[in-house]
């Protein structure tokens, strides 16, 4: 069981929302590794790295840099919302004046077991993009410093905390085309396994009641698998059965109240998985019974 904290009322995580890659950098770094070293070592269970998708950067033209995570067999990190235990990764730029880094952008997760709980995370590799905007007066020539204090937990049995100092360095280039760097693809998979918005076709609504969350999706199709991820901690017992009840139009899903829900949320937020895998970002309006 991962030791390192159990969700409750008063552990609420940075809930940055998900929304709609490469130089190498360095290597999983000392945990006292002081912020912009290249120093390059290895931490037990994995490495991170910085990594960028283009070769250079351009006057107020945004780029994409990421976190890449690379851990031993078994092991996993958390996602926003990490289920009954852990941390999300969280990280800390200092970028040069003029430069503004957006929020992590989380990929679908998977549930994973530990003991009787139910963990969000990524075990085995996964890139969570940031996108980079730079101010449109760049001189031509120079480099661009980036650096970047990573802080995550990684779990098996137990949690064990990681620290790294990163920074990657990129060439400004004027009026050039900006070529992807090698490890290009890692951003195109990152991509593909972003949830999407909800289609606008869609009807989706929540129903609360004194056990039971239940989300109706109406996709105009049937849907014959479905698994919701909250967004928000506390709302659903994690480690609970998802009962899916497939229809001619969507899928219904039921989802045990989690004990520690004391206030009826107005809207149930969230990542949709349906049966190909494919994921999507939803927000419905909950109704409780009275």
């Amino acid at each position: 069981m991962c030791v390192a904290l159990r969700r409750g009322p008063g552990l609420n995580s940075d809930l940055d929302f998900i929304r709609g890659g490469a130089f190498l950098l360095v290597p999983f770094l000392s945990l006292l590794a002081a912020p912009g070293s290249v120093a390059a070592t290895t931490q037990p269970h994995g490495t991170v790295e910085l990594i960028a998708e283009q070769t250079s950067v351009q006057p107020a033209r945004p780029f994409w840099v990421g976190l890449h995570f690379q851990l031993e067999k078994g092991w996993h990190i958390y996602w926003t919302n990490p289920g009954d235990s852990g941390e999300p990764p969280r990280v800390k730029w200092n970028l040069p004046a003029g430069f503004q880094a957006g929020s992590l952008l989380w990929p679908i997760p998977r549930r994973i077991e530990d003991h009787s709980l139910i963990d969000y995370g990524y075990p085995d590799e996964v890139l969570l993009p940031v996108e980079i905007r730079p101010p449109a007066s760049l001189g031509g020539g120079a480099d661009v410093p980036l650096s970047a204090t990573v802080n995550w937990l990684v779990c098996r049995e137990i949690c064990v905390p990681g620290r790294a100092a990163l920074e990657l360095t990129l060439p400004i280039r004027k009026g050039t085309a900006r070529p992807p760097s090698p490890l290009h693809s890692l951003f195109a998979q990152a991509r593909a396994d972003l949830p999407r918005p909800t289609p606008p076709s869609w009807k989706v609504t929540a129903h609360l009641d004194k056990h039971l969350v239940v989300l109706n999706i109406d996709t105009g199709k049937p849907e014959t698998e479905a698994t919701f991820f909250p967004l928000e901690p506390n709302q659903i017992e994690n480690a609970a059965p998802q009962k899916a009840s497939p229809s001619s139009r969507g899928i219904r899903i039921e989802m045990q109240k989690s004990d520690q829900l004391l206030k009826p949320p107005p809207r149930l937020s969230g990542v949709l998985v349906l049966a190909a895998g494919q994921g999507y970002v939803i927000e419905a309006p909950v109704t409780i019974s009275k």
